[in-house]
């Protein structure tokens, strides 16, 4: 009986994830690929986003990064791969395994394996309330055991030879005050402060394209309505500013 190589190989690989990278592991025989999350400074307002980076000096056949962060205030949200290393890559995804938790994976399927590089893998998305305390999240890594699937740091390259990169933490500094300047509107974040169309196409892609969110949803607030949403109203508020005369944005509170 001949068995489909594709069929067989993509069956092997559910099974690794379902069930971790279960061979033993190795040493990173050359220089130290490395794991490294970025530090963000925020204002108390809702949600940020933090840089995830990767430098392998080998190709690999797949990636498991699990991390964990210290605060009860924060809610991770979920982590995207848009803009990415392995954006093109089929089987990945990053999935919260607790509360507190996330497993970023990739596994080649009939792809090239991951070439060698350095940059940019992907942002973690987190929430928070807008009256959080100020305080610095701690992004770390870790290893836990769920039932009889282990989730780990971990690489494995192109002989299926796994080994732990070099881990280097993150920090999320949310400072208090409103991250609001000026009047509303500046949903990109434009440096300027300016409110134009890019605005109006970022807040349609966040709320219909699953786009990234304001990084103040204060700005993103438009019509300044009392409980703080951002929603069509919003882009409605926009719309008839730009194109019909109507009134311009609030000023931030």
């Amino acid at each position: 009986m001949r068995i489909h190589i594709r069929i067989l190989v993509l069956a092997i690989l559910v099974f690794i994830v379902n069930t971790g990278i279960c061979y033993s592991q190795g040493v990173d025989p050359n220089v130290a690929d490395t794991i490294y999350i970025d530090s963000v400074v925020t204002n108390s307002i809702g949600s940020s986003s933090i840089p995830v980076y990767v430098f392998n000096d080998e190709s690999l056949a797949g990636i498991e990064i699990t991390l964990t962060y210290n605060s009860p205030d924060v809610q991770i949200d979920s982590f995207s791969f848009t803009g990415g290393r392995i954006e093109s890559y089929t089987l990945k995804g990053g999935d919260k395994i607790t509360n507190n938790s996330i497993t970023i994976y990739c596994y080649v399927l009939s792809e090239e394996l991951i070439p060698k590089g350095n940059g940019f893998l992907g942002n973690l998305y987190f929430s928070f309330s807008s009256n959080i305390n100020p305080q610095i999240v701690t992004i770390d890594s870790v290893t836990l055991t769920l039932g009889d699937r282990e989730f780990s740091t971990v690489f494995s390259d192109s002989v299926a030879n796994a080994f732990k990169p070099t881990f280097i933490k993150g920090y999320l500094n949310i400072q208090g005050g409103s991250c609001c300047l000026g009047d509303r509107g500046n949903i990109d974040n434009d440096p300027e402060d300016k409110t134009n169309i890019n605005d109006l196409l970022y807040l349609i892609n966040y709320m219909f394209n699953d786009g990234p969110p304001p990084a103040c949803m204060e700005e993103g607030n438009v019509d300044g309505d009392s409980n703080g949403s951002v929603n069509i109203n919003d882009a409605m508020y926009l719309i008839d500013y730009m194109f019909h005369d109507g009134p311009p944005p609030p000023s931030c509170p």
